[in-house]
Parts: structure tokens; sequence; C-alpha cells
């Protein structure tokens, strides 16, 4: 039975990173590791697909850090502008 979780692990993960589905990687960083391999390989293959997990949560996290720097950055301008066009005397 072990064996068998272990490869339904390995598969369904395998299929979230496929799918870059990021709420099943993150459920899946949540669960504990299958306590056996049924072989190195299989072992080895769960662990290159942690790696490639944690890549994609690095991605996403740095593409958001991007996303929310560009906004500030946006903030900012549209503030400066709007102080600028409205700054007038009458």
């Amino acid at each position: 039975m072990e064996r068998r979780n272990s490869k339904e692990w390995i598969n369904s993960l395998k299929i979230a990173i496929i799918n870059n589905d990021l709420s099943k990687i993150e459920e899946y960083s949540k669960r504990k590791l299958p306590s056996e391999f049924s072989s190195i390989d299989e072992a080895k293959e769960a662990l290159n697909l942690i790696n490639q997990a944690i890549n994609i949560l690095r991605e996403k996290k740095d593409k958001i850090g991007k996303m929310l720097y560009q906004l500030k950055q946006n903030q900012k301008y549209a503030q400066t502008y709007q102080k600028s066009t409205f700054n007038f005397e009458a």
C-alpha cells in the first residue's frame, strides 16, 4: 500500500507541476512525504519534483514582486502627475 501511495503522490505532484497549478503545489507542500519509496529512483524522482515545485513557486514570487514594484512606481507617478496637473493658483 505504501508503494501505491508514494506513486500516487509522485504522479499527482507531477500533474500539478505540468499544469503549473499553484494551489495543488501548495497543497502538496503541506502534505507529509510518503514514508517509503519503492526504489532509490522513485525517491530521486520525488526530490526532482520537489525542486521543480520550489522553482515554480520562486518564479511566481519574483513575478509578483516585480508587479508590486511596478504598481508602486505607477502610483508614485500618478501622485506626482496629479499634484503637478492640479497645482495652479487662481
